[in-house]
């Protein structure tokens, strides 16, 4: 089962790059331009996706090449998931022992901490395309949850 698909967000990420960008509705997009528009609906899995992969927590059906990746800084969680996972995170993509914490986080406080440590300003919840500073605040967020999960377990 799948706990969020960058293809549930596309369309609010578009109508956000729409209006970023000042285009009308009528514009056509280029290839680089939908790219950037789908990590822009991966952004707020692949930064949690990316928690998972640094704590070794993926998945056995995860690759290997991509999680390495992913490890080593040389592509971001929302890349893993567009190259790697076709857009969708999947149960599969979390070891059986930690998708407890996965499941009951992501759907009752992950976007709200994802709120409070990615978007500043006017930055809307699909204009954003995060990096290292980003990253550093939200994982702040979710190793807090994770600790106060395990303690209670």
């Amino acid at each position: 089962m799948s706990i969020d698909r960058a293809d549930w967000h596309y369309e609010s990420a578009e109508k956000e790059y729409y209006r970023r960008m000042n285009l009308s509705d009528d514009c056509e997009l280029s290839n680089e331009q939908v790219n950037e528009i789908w990590l822009c609906a991966a952004n707020h899995i692949g930064l949690f996706l990316r928690w998972i992969i640094e704590n070794g927590f993926e998945g056995e059906e995860s690759d290997p090449e991509g999680t390495e990746l992913v490890r080593k800084g040389k592509i971001s969680g929302s890349e893993y998931l567009m190259e790697y996972c076709d857009g969708k995170f999947w149960e599969s993509d979390v070891r059986e022992d930690i998708l407890p914490f996965v499941e009951k986080y992501y759907e009752k406080a992950y976007l709200s901490d994802y709120g409070e440590a990615v978007l500043t300003g006017d930055t809307q919840v699909y204009g954003a395309l995060s990096g290292k500073k980003e990253y550093k605040s939200i994982k702040k967020l979710i190793d807090k949850a994770y600790k106060q999960y395990k303690s209670k377990k």
